[in-house]
Formats: structure tokens, C-alpha cells, sequence
């Protein structure tokens, strides 16, 4: 290498003369942009790369601003649908609100009609078997509600108080097993026995073979043994029993009240006026 320098020591020396001579013109040199050539082949050189680093740059800063967009319209999509759930809880709420206020308008428009005076109480609660068919309501003996008291609807009779606590009284409803009226054939005025059947209907028993029934007649109750206000309607016969022999004959009622759908009833603590059937 040392041999090499010696032997092309005056060559070197005169190349490295003109290269800088060449740098020097180059760089006082502009073209017609007023840039130099020096200048702008470096340019030359490095746009490549900063044309990348900027592209990667406004790349890695467009995914960020999404991102944050992204997370402000999820936030804002969870904070919509939170608003559409509680809207609807309202809506919910004051159509029962409504719902209970027209039964309620029912209730004092049957109380002003016959005279019946009672106690309103909503249902909380019905059978805990088969066997058996009761309903659980949310006024006791508190609120005024004694044993034996009868319970009505604004469409008719629903059955009679057979227990009692402070806050809780327990119905028996007609269509139960156990559940005895005395009742009456509105049309003939004929006498019958009205046995529940622990479905949805119930079973009309003891009417005189002589007396005339037919599907479609109301049944009422008759008011004796003072445990049933005369007049209250009870249901309608669906089918007449009539056998070939025998004292009776019997039938099935639908009755007025439909059991399954009972929301609020009146305990009466008046008897009032008799319905007109």
C-alpha cells in the first residue's frame, strides 16, 4: 500500500485537486431552479427516503386519529343504547302505570253503580299446587280485610277470603275444588249449587229436573247464608247435563271473571244494592 502512494503519489494529489474543483464549481453552479447541483443531488438521494419516513409517519398517524374516532363512537353507541334501554323501562312502567289506572277507573265505576264499597288489593301471588286454586293478595287484615269477605271484580264474582295476616289475605276462587255458592238461573230464577273444578269453569249441580236451563243463561248468586251478596254475577252456562234419569239435572259455567288474567280485585266490606240480571 506504502508503494502504492509513492509510485502514484503526484497522480492522487492532482486527482484530488480536480475533484475538489469540481464540488466547488458544482456547488456554485445553480440550474435554473436557483438550486445547486451539489444541493440537489442530495436531494436526489435522500427523497426516496423521506418520502417513506413521511409516508409511514401520516400512515401510523391516520390508523391513531381512527382509533380514537372508533373508541369515541363505541362510547358513544354504549351511552345511546343504556338511553334506549331506560326509555323503554319508562314506556314500560307508565303503559302498566295506565293499564292499572283504567282498571282502577273499574273498579270505582262498579262501586258507584251498585253501591259496593270494598277494598282494592292487587294480586301477588296464586296456587302453590295443582290441587288447589287460590290467589295471594297485597292487603290484610291492616288494611281492613276480614275473613269471609267476598271478592269481586268489575265483571263479577271472583271468590271469598279464606285466610288472613297483617299485610296478606289468601282467596279462594270459585273455580276451585272446595268452593260452594248458592246461586240462582237469572232467567228462571231457578236455585242451584255452584261447585268449582279446579280448571277454568266450574259445574252447576242440584237444578230441578223441571227447570228450564239453557246455554247462555247468567248465573248469579242468591245471597243466602249471608255469605254472598244477592246479585252478583258468577257466569254463564256452557253446557247443559241432561240424563235420561235422575231428580237434577247439571251444567257447566264459564264464568265472568277470567281467573287467569286476574290482576286487581275488590274485597267488598258493603253489600249495597242487588245487581239487575
Amino acid at each position: 500500500m506504502r508503494d502504492f502512494l509513492k509510485r502514484h503519489r503526484d497522480g492522487l494529489i492532482l486527482s484530488f485537486f480536480i475533484l475538489s474543483s469540481l464540488l466547488i464549481i458544482s456547488h456554485q453552479t445553480k440550474d435554473y431552479s436557483a438550486m445547486s447541483y451539489l444541493k440537489r443531488g442530495g436531494m436526489t438521494v435522500i427523497a426516496p427516503f423521506q418520502t417513506a419516513v413521511d409516508s409511514s409517519f401520516r400512515s401510523v398517524s391516520s390508523l391513531w386519529n381512527d382509533y380514537i374516532f372508533l373508541m369515541g363512537v363505541r362510547s358513544e353507541n354504549k351511552e345511546l343504547r343504556n338511553e334506549v334501554h331506560r326509555l323503554r323501562g319508562e314506556t314500560q312502567f307508565l303503559r302498566e302505570q295506565l293499564f292499572r289506572a283504567g282498571r282502577l277507573d273499574d273498579f270505582l265505576r262498579y262501586q258507584a253503580e251498585t253501591g259496593r264499597m270494598g277494598i282494592t288489593a292487587g294480586i301477588i301471588g296464586d296456587s302453590p299446587d295443582p290441587w288447589t286454586r287460590v290467589i295471594i293478595l297485597d292487603k290484610g287484615a291492616d288494611d281492613g280485610i276480614r275473613m269471609g269477605l267476598p271478592v269481586v271484580a268489575p265483571d263479577g264474582l271472583v271468590g271469598r277470603v279464606i285466610e288472613i295476616s297483617k299485610g296478606n289475605s289468601v282467596v279462594r276462587l270459585i273455580v276451585d275444588r272446595a268452593s260452594r255458592i248458592s246461586v240462582l238461573i237469572s232467567r228462571s230464577r231457578s236455585r242451584a249449587i255452584l261447585e268449582g273444578e279446579n280448571s277454568g269453569t266450574c259445574r252447576l249441580k242440584f237444578v230441578d229436573r223441571t227447570e228450564e236451563i239453557a246455554e247462555g243463561d247468567i248465573v248469579i248468586t242468591s245471597g243466602l247464608a249471608n255469605i254472598f251478596p244477592r246479585g252478583i254475577e258468577v257466569g254463564k252456562v256452557s253446557v247443559v247435563l241432561e240424563k235420561s234419569y235422575g231428580l237434577y239435572k247439571y251444567a257447566q259455567v264459564v264464568p265472568s271473571v277470567p281467573m287467569s288474567r286476574l290482576e286487581d280485585v275488590i274485597v267488598l266490606t258493603s253489600e249495597g244494592g242487588e245487581d239487575r240480571h
